[in-house]
């Protein structure tokens, strides 16, 4: 299976000044590496730390709660042009709550959940047409393939080991 491409996402490093870092966005099909700069980590009880374009300061590129010095709270990665690109929630340190990814379009290309860092629970991967599901960041429970709604494959997977495939006849 593909990862998703936001996934490709690189986080801050957590240090006492300002980082460069890459947001890679999708251009018309193809990721385009964006730098990006933050504002330095600060050790204040809850802010909120943003990240520029570096070619162009004057747009944000990520928004995220801090609390003493650590992710916690809501993660929100923008377009150049403004437009949200991932919305996430970190619990402390870790990602931990929703997940979920745009499309140049606007719509939802990706959605999910994160347990203590690890994918957990229900997964809608919008533009290969897969749900899923996962448990402890492995593949649990029946996979689904579709293609033109329609449902061609399914899978069952058990602690990330695929158990069983079929294969649907389209005709």
């Amino acid at each position: 299976m593909k990862w998703p491409l936001f996934l490709l996402f690189i986080f801050p490093t957590f240090a006492l000044f300002a980082q460069p870092d890459t947001l890679w966005v999708p251009d018309h099909g193809v990721l385009k590496p964006y730098g990006v700069t933050y504002d330095p980590v600060r050790m204040d009880a809850q802010y909120k730390r943003i990240g520029r374009f570096v070619q162009d300061t004057g747009r944000i590129a990520v928004e995220m709660d801090y609390k003493r010095g650590f992710p916690s709270g809501v993660f929100r990665a923008f377009y150049p042009d403004g437009r949200p690109l991932i919305f996430a929630v970190y619990g402390w340190k870790t990602l931990h709550g929703d997940w979920t990814e745009y499309a140049e379009d606007g719509s939802v290309s990706l959605k999910g959940q994160y347990r203590q860092g690890l994918r957990d629970g229900p997964w809608a991967f919008r533009k290969d047409e897969v749900l899923g599901h996962y448990k402890k960041g492995q593949k649990h429970g029946e996979w689904k393939y579709y293609a033109n709604g329609i449902t061609i494959r399914t899978e069952k997977y058990k602690r990330g080991s695929l158990k069983r495939k079929r294969n649907f006849d389209r005709n």
